[in-house]
């Protein structure tokens, strides 16, 4: 760890405006998110459990490949982060420029293969023909949506570490608005143009995301935004050493996380479809209670960057027990009113019919218990111990608590032991109860104060 002469244990002055200017605009936009995610579900919903399902996989296959590019944003958030606490614009759009074209080598091959092969693929998770001609569909639509979306979520990462959390929020209302909409006409049809079904889900997306691209260029582009008018270095090799040094353990651990997230779905796939569709339609439930705690988390990822790109460590640990109280405290609040609201809940979600109910009511008493066990882990592990450069840990803490723990027990209870829906869903949890264990450890051990502007320059790249 880097020493320092600057010694402020004390909170940094206006943290609660902080706080508000960019957890707020990050909440409001991950819980937009969440809601398309639920709409997507939800619209499709009436044409069958089938459609549901489809739309379900097809999806998660995306949030694989998203997982991969936000893990690379993430990377490119915090260096952004700590070289805007120095006010160093020609570090911070370098290292912009690098993720971007980095992620676009990544994303073309694996769009490709998403699309060539997206029968194959449907196949891995079930066996019901019309579940896989449907999320072929999909996959076949949005084919553009991967490399979109990583020119997006690297612009927001740039964007949100330098302080502006406000416009990405501003352009990503627009978008959910215009596909939203454009769910409506093309799923069920209307004004001359034929109902696509899933298929048009799909659609409404990847022309979203390319309206999304097209306004933060004109918005940047308008308001001589630093990342279109500031110096980039070519060929930093120093700066593209330290990026890939956080940003390839980093999409190895996204990666990972979502592959298992993508296994979980396997399990209650193969469990049946009605098990497989009331877990999709629970996941985008899920992502909009996160919503909240996301932008806690980016906000604390934020400003702890700024405070270890100055070297004021003691700062920075003083905000990290202020974060950590504050979610347990507020997760525990929101499951107990999630707890004693879940029938009405499952109502809004259309999940308390008598077919689905036995499902669904046990797995929501699972959520309302679990939730502050992993906003607790979301902080901690995104906030903190990435902010300092930790993700080799993260990265070997994701494999032992989700592929040696959590899917070896969700999978033995749903083949072995032939468990109930319910604890099959439970078994998932012990996933979070490892790794919170593993990294609130390497958090009290304070190797994540780490000025990473600092690097030497290595022998060889």
């Amino acid at each position: 760890m880097t020493t320092t002469d600057s010694k402020q244990s004390a909170l940094p002055p206006g943290l609660f405006g902080k706080i508000t200017r960019l957890a707020f605009p990050v909440a409001i936009q991950s819980a937009l998110v969440a809601i398309l995610a639920l709409a997507d579900v939800l619209m499709v919903s009436d044409l069958g459990q089938s459609a549901t399902a489809a739309v379900g996989i097809a999806s998660k296959w995306h949030f694989v490949a998203i997982m991969i590019m936000a893990g690379l944003a993430g990377a490119n958030g915090v260096l952004v982060s700590q070289y805007w606490g120095q006010n160093d614009k020609v570090h911070a759009k370098t290292v912009t420029l690098q993720a971007m074209k980095f992620g676009c080598a990544i994303m073309v091959p694996v769009t490709i293969i998403i699309t060539v092969f997206a029968l194959q693929i449907m196949q891995l998770q079930t066996n019901d023909s019309d579940v896989i001609f449907q999320g072929a569909q999909y996959l076949w639509y949005s084919f553009p949506v991967l490399i979109l979306t990583h020119i997006i979520i690297t612009a927001e990462s740039s964007m949100r570490a330098s302080g502006d959390a406000f416009m990405p929020l501003l352009l990503a209302t627009v978008t959910i608005a215009l596909n939203i909409g454009l769910n409506f006409l093309f799923i069920k049809g209307g004004w001359g143009i034929p109902a696509m079904g899933v298929a048009g889900a799909a659609l409404a997306t990847t022309i979203s995301r390319f309206a999304q691209v097209l306004m933060i260029w004109g918005v940047l582009a308008y308001r001589r935004h630093w990342l279109l008018v500031s110096r980039a270095i070519p060929r930093h090799q120093t700066l593209w050493y330290t990026y890939r040094k956080l940003a390839i353990p980093q999409a190895l651990g996204s990666l990972l996380w979502a592959v298992g997230t993508l296994t979980y779905q396997i399990v209650f796939g193969h469990m049946g479809t009605t098990e497989l569709a009331v877990f999709s339609m629970l996941g985008p439930f899920e992502g909009l209670l996160f919503s909240i705690f996301m932008g806690i988390s980016v906000a604390c990822s934020v400003l702890i960057g700024h405070s270890l790109g100055r070297n004021e460590f003691d700062q920075a640990q003083a905000m990290t027990i202020f974060f950590i109280k504050f979610v347990l405290i507020l997760g525990i609040g929101i499951g107990f009113c999630l707890f004693i609201n879940r029938e009405f809940v499952l109502h809004w979600l259309n999940l308390d019919n008598n077919e689905l109910l036995a499902y669904s009511s046990p797995a929501m008493i699972v959520i309302s218990l679990g939730i502050s066990l992993k906003m607790m882990n979301m902080v901690i592990i995104n906030a903190i111990l990435r902010a300092g450069g930790e993700n080799m840990f993260c990265l070997r803490m994701d494999f032992i608590a989700m592929w040696m723990v959590g899917i070896p027990v969700t999978t033995y209870g749903a083949f072995i032991g032939q468990w109930d829906f319910g604890w099959v869903y439970l078994a998932m949890l012990s996933e979070e109860v490892v790794k919170l264990w593993l990294c609130f450890n390497r958090y009290l051990k304070k190797r994540w104060m780490n000025n990473l502007t600092v690097q030497p320059q290595p022998a060889s790249v």
